[in-house]
């Protein structure tokens, strides 16, 4: 679905916005735990270990009204989860959030449209995820916005213990 609306916008952040992604990535990791979804932890995220985004990837932010409403991150290659499969001919989303007040007004879709639009703008074939395996409303929610499912990984050894479903957009 396609969101049309004029007081929406999306910037790239810079570090000096740490702060607020903190708060975003933070408030998304406790709603995570009080609904029982094993995912994130708030303590995941601190301004340092977001600060250390900006090392290797591009970081958005989602603004409604000049408010902070969601953010995403774009990499060139993501090797730790795609492995053999890693091509940097595609761009890799990661850290999809919607700050709950704004939830249901489809501005994931919006960010993943826009997501899109810069891997077509950076002439790349498609747009990559990956998505935890153990969260079946996730998955079929990437599904319907058309990605399709290539591989699953057992990340155990890698980055703690969890199995991950890993997604493409071809354009």
């Amino acid at each position: 679905m396609e969101v049309y609306d004029s007081s929406l916008a999306i910037r790239e952040a810079s570090v000096s916005d740490a702060p607020i992604l903190v708060e975003m990535l933070q408030e998304a990791a406790q709603a995570m735990v009080e609904q029982g979804i094993e995912q994130w932890k708030p303590e995941m995220f601190n301004e340092k270990t977001v600060s250390e985004y900006f090392v290797s990837r591009r970081v958005f932010i989602l603004e409604k009204e000049h408010q902070a409403a969601g953010l995403f991150t774009l990499q060139n290659s993501d090797p730790s989860y795609w492995e053999e499969l890693n091509d940097e001919d595609y761009l890799y989303l990661h850290r999809l959030t919607v700050r709950s007040a704004y939830r249901g007004l489809h501005y994931g879709e919006f960010m993943i449209s826009f997501a899109e639009q810069e891997a077509i703008r950076l002439h790349k074939r498609g747009l990559r995820l990956d998505c935890v395996k153990h969260l079946p409303t996730l998955n079929e929610y990437y599904r319907r916005c058309g990605f399709q499912w290539i591989a699953e990984r057992d990340l155990k050894r890698s980055v703690g213990g969890r199995y991950v479903n890993l997604y493409e957009k071809v354009f």
